[in-house]
């Protein structure tokens, strides 16, 4: 019997493992890392996309969203700001907030200092729609997680933690992508 994840929409979702011959395939790889590192992407995509059908009756984006709670949190900021704060291009900072900014969610406004450059701020209608999707989001982010107790999530989270630095340390010492 195939495994399925067990969330509101029961979609198949089949373990990710490594073949019996990987170490033949990769002699210097290690099977454990690779099938970590691509289960974790697995992880993240199907939350991704369950994030994207919640957030979509509302008209936001997941990306959408991130620069809605960034601005709502940390006050107006420059495009740069948002884009280094969201790590994307600068095209794709600039596609959410012209999208953002039709559906009236931010607005630009001349920065109060450098007549060259914008700020970006949220609006009031912005500001509505990002407290239902938190709460939406916030809601099913406990069902989601539900497998794990409270010590097995501050586990998790330590682990993602120590990866996430080792990810940064190796970027900061100059490793190859």
């Amino acid at each position: 019997m195939a495994p399925y994840c067990q969330y509101p929409y029961h979609v198949a979702v089949a373990k990710i493992e490594m073949p019996d011959d990987f170490y033949r395939q990769t002699p210097d790889g290690n099977a454990r890392a690779t099938e970590a590192v691509m289960n974790t992407i697995r992880t993240a995509d199907l939350l991704f996309d369950r994030i994207g059908r919640l957030l979509r009756p509302l008209g936001v984006s997941a990306a959408g969203g991130l620069v809605l709670g960034q601005l709502r949190d940390r006050g107006a900021m420059s495009p740069s700001e948002l884009g280094d704060r969201l790590i994307v291009t600068r095209a794709t900072v600039t596609g959410l907030l012209d999208s953002l900014e039709r559906r009236g969610f931010i607005r630009r406004e001349a920065h109060p200092t450098d007549r060259r450059s914008v700020v970006i701020e949220i609006t009031p209608a912005g500001l509505d729609v990002l407290q239902r999707l938190r709460t939406l989001i916030h809601a099913q982010e406990k069902s989601w997680m539900a497998a794990l107790d409270d010590a097995e999530l501050g586990g998790y989270i330590g682990v993602l933690h120590r990866i996430q630095d080792s990810l940064s340390a190796d970027d900061e010492g100059g490793s190859a992508a």
